[in-house]
């Protein structure tokens, strides 16, 4: 994934004053901020807590996206909605808006980045008149999230087909819980998270390939892995899993696709899913926990491996895990 950063503008959207500070013009892009943004965008890009979305018909965000060109103006709009918003309702905490025109893969892109205040300290020094320096704590309120840190409110627009990557957080309006990214500002629709349409592709395989293959003990540590495999460039299709079970578990294909057709989180199939590297990793094992709280990480890929473990079923019902070779 290349992102590139054409340009960025940043705006003070602190609601303990009366209106934001909008800035006139985008700001000098130095390496430092470059690659705070950049980093930010690719964290976005990659995340599985991340919703695709799509701008309804009558989002006056969508009408202003297809029609003001003038980057500065869009981004100050943006945020007077953005601000005015907040301000009506104050369990939404304060942030800067950072507004990043940039490529992915060459292909345009606008993110909104809502970078919310954090609480830190830093030190000050104060001097009395021929007194010693005294050297203390002050607390800053408004401190931007840390580079290795995650940005928790954001929106990432593809200007190819005005699709949208949302993250967003519910707070209390008017005493119920409710987002007001999709809702107010952007007006989209709600689909459900990346993790959460993976989890049901994930379940679709494992209930097929455990209807057609009564014996498999290992059907959930074998899909995992399974798609573990088709996550190419950290996305899986429907389409590339279905092809694996076929070649794996041929028995399997056609209640997978009943399964997929049944499930209310897979409004589009063909939509790639977002698989996250962390989950990837977390996918290829299969933690094993005793009742003692001994904990035992095996390889996906061995389970099957009777050469190596072994799960013996005991007369009373318990497993017993078997492992062979070890090196102490």
């Amino acid at each position: 994934m290349d992102v590139v950063i054409q340009q960025a503008i940043l705006h003070v959207l602190d609601t303990t004053q009366d209106a934001p500070v909008l800035s006139g013009d985008v700001m000098e892009l130095t390496a430092e901020k470059t690659a705070y943004l950049q980093t930010h965008l690719e964290k976005l890009l990659a995340s599985d807590e991340i919703r695709v979305c799509r701008l309804m018909p009558e989002s006056a965000f969508k009408n202003e996206l297809e029609h003001n060109k003038d980057f500065v103006d869009l981004s100050c709009r943006i945020a007077g909605v953005m601000f005015d918003y907040m301000h009506a309702h104050v369990t939404i905490p304060g942030a800067d808006l950072a507004v990043v025109d940039f490529t992915r893969d060459g292909a345009p892109w606008l993110g909104i980045l809502k970078l919310n205040y954090k609480n830190g300290y830093t030190h000050c020094t104060q001097q009395a008149d021929g007194g010693a320096p005294v050297n203390s704590l002050i607390q800053q309120r408004t401190c931007l999230p840390a580079q290795s840190s995650k940005v928790e409110e954001a929106a990432l627009v593809d200007l190819t087909d005005g699709s949208m990557r949302l993250l967003e957080k519910k707070y209390d309006i008017d005493g119920r819980k409710e987002f007001y990214l999709s809702n107010v500002v952007f007006q989209c629709t709600q689909a459900l998270p990346e993790k959460k349409k993976l989890e049901a592709i994930r379940e679709a395989a494992v209930q097929a390939v455990q209807e057609a293959y009564e014996d498999e003990m290992h059907a959930e540590a074998q899909v995992s892995m399974l798609i573990a495999n088709q996550a190419l460039d950290n996305q899986v299709t429907v389409e590339r899993v279905r092809q694996q079970l076929e070649e794996e578990y041929p028995l399997a294909a056609v209640p997978f696709d009943d399964y997929i057709e049944k499930s209310e989180a897979l409004p589009d199939p063909a939509e790639p899913v977002t698989v996250t590297p962390a989950r990837i990793r977390r996918m290829e094992s299969r933690s094993i926990r005793t009742a003692s709280g001994i904990e035992v990480k095996i390889p996906t890929e061995i389970l099957s491996s009777e050469s190596d473990v072994e799960f013996l079923r005991d007369a009373d019902g318990t497993v017993s895990l078997l492992i062979r070779n070890v090196l102490l």
